[in-house]
């Protein structure tokens, strides 16, 4: 049978960070086992099914090497985490916003801090504001890592952004966890955070040619997406100013909205928050790009 990781005994966890219910589910094991031969008997072998105790929901199949990660630790070593990394004051008033896919098989807790906001200048003259966001996203399909990013959500129209992400575990949560590094990642993104805000400061006066993001966005996309983000940047440019940083809110704005123009397909086994944290990841890989750079210092 698969394994359940056993985490370092850590702090209760802060208030603020109490896992949600949506969340707060038990994962098992059970041996995947199948009838090759009607009538003939079942055989072992197909590895492992993960399954929710709560709803009996089968989540996934899995190997033997393959370990659940509870979705109640991590909250607990992410609480202890912040408690010895995060500025005072840091977690008052944070807000966690709980979503799960195909019935559970993948867990994300968005996790926004007031506390830790920046005003940004447009070119037009108006303001946004950057909140500090963390963004904890659990599995247990066998699909994906264990992944914490850090990042932040713009005020003005709730865009999701990532700036850097550490897997606490690999895909097949076989890497071994350290408390101690996941604490060193915590810590980093409150540096990371402040030194983001200055690199966005100068995007939002950053002039750019329609031309010049039709060729950067037809470079990373097919024609079709393409051409659906320059309708977006367009948009955003009316109340941004047509500048790298109303770029940069096209793609995040395509990445945190199933919208009619950016639309999630229905397959019926709500899939749209792994799809849209998914188109996260996408664009964050662009952002840290040569191409990126290249735009900001054109």
């Amino acid at each position: 049978m698969t394994n359940v990781i056993s985490f370092p005994a850590t702090i209760s966890a802060a208030p603020a960070l109490v896992i949600p219910q949506e969340l707060d589910y038990e994962v098992k094991s059970a041996p995947a086992l199948f009838e090759p031969i009607p009538g003939a008997g079942v055989v072992d072998g197909m590895g492992f099914q993960n399954f929710r105790t709560d709803t009996e929901k089968a989540l996934g199949m899995v190997k033997d090497r393959y370990q659940i990660v509870q979705n109640a630790d991590l909250f607990d070593s992410l609480a202890h985490a912040l408690d010895g990394a995060a500025p005072a004051r840091a977690l008052e008033g944070a807000k966690i916003k709980p979503k799960t896919s195909y019935q559970g098989a993948q867990a994300f807790a968005d996790i926004a801090f007031p506390r830790l906001t920046e005003d940004l200048v447009q070119a037009r003259g108006n303001k946004t504001a950057l909140t500090f966001r963390l963004l904890l996203w659990n599995s247990f399909d066998g699909s994906s890592p264990v992944r914490l990013a850090a990042g932040a959500i713009d005020g003005f129209c709730t865009n999701g952004m990532i700036f850097g992400s550490y897997d606490l575990f690999g895909k097949r949560h076989t890497k071994g966890f350290s408390q101690v590094e996941l604490e060193k990642f915590v810590g980093n993104s409150f540096v990371l955070f402040q030194d983001k805000i200055t690199e966005l400061r100068r995007e939002t006066f950053a002039p750019i040619e329609l031309t010049q993001a039709e060729e950067f966005l037809k470079k990373n996309f097919s024609e079709r997406r393409a051409a659906q983000l320059l309708e977006r940047f367009a948009i955003e440019a009316q109340e941004r100013g047509a500048t790298v940083w109303a770029l940069r809110s096209a793609l995040t704005y395509y990445a945190s909205h199933n919208s009619s123009q950016f639309a999630v397909r229905n397959t019926g086994a709500d899939s749209a928050a792994a799809v849209l944290y998914g188109r996260e990841n996408e664009i964050s890989s662009l952002f840290a790009g040569a191409g990126w750079r290249e735009l900001l210092a054109a």
